[in-house]
């Protein structure tokens, strides 16, 4: 590496939070059943790089959620949101050789996380590779709850974390995309 090559700032750490799918089977990269699910569809894509900007190829990228109506497909759940059965929370892709992955899934909203207190809107992250494994979430810019969480708020560069979905032509109608590159330390 030269003296002048910058390198990037990792993606910060953030919970696995208490809704981790355990003993769930995750689909591949289509959490919205074919298109079945209720909410906007959110083409959600990205890379995942190492911090010297090398994609890693085969990086497993596992992400699990709410569902349009902010309920999570778990047993400790007790948001009184109805499941959509349409709708798998949890999905599971390979990154390819340029370090790309891509999931088809929809847009969460926020939850009730106790007695006056709500989470923003996210979707979780697991991503590992032969060397390193990374959690994190993804929140959308200008949700009512991003400012006042604590575990988007505990991140140091935040900003990092946040996206901003735009409308996709030639989709489902209303559909948006966003992309969400993953910088891991060494891969």
């Amino acid at each position: 590496m030269s003296a002048t090559t910058e390198l990037l700032q990792r993606t910060p750490d953030q919970i696995l939070g208490p809704f981790y799918p355990v003993g769930k089977t995750p689909v591949g990269n289509d959490l919205t059943q074919g298109g079945k699910a209720g909410g906007t569809v959110l083409y959600l894509s990205g890379q995942v790089v190492n911090i010297d900007g090398k994609p890693q190829a085969g990086a497993e990228v596992e992400i699990w959620q709410a569902n349009a109506r902010g309920r999570y497909d778990h047993a400790n759940d007790a948001n009184p949101a109805a499941l959509d059965p349409a709708f798998s929370h949890f999905g599971v892709v390979r990154t390819d050789a340029q370090g790309r992955y891509a999931f088809r899934t929809v847009r969460p909203t926020a939850y009730p996380a106790a007695p006056g207190r709500w989470r923003p809107a996210h979707i979780h992250f697991k991503v590992t590779t032969a060397g390193e494994q990374l959690v994190t979430q993804m929140y959308f810019v200008g949700d009512q709850y991003n400012d006042s969480d604590p575990h988007l708020n505990s991140a140091r560069r935040k900003d990092m974390l946040i996206v901003d979905p735009t409308p996709v032509a030639g989709k489902e109608a209303g559909a948006q995309e966003v992309t969400f590159d993953i910088v891991l330390l060494r891969g």
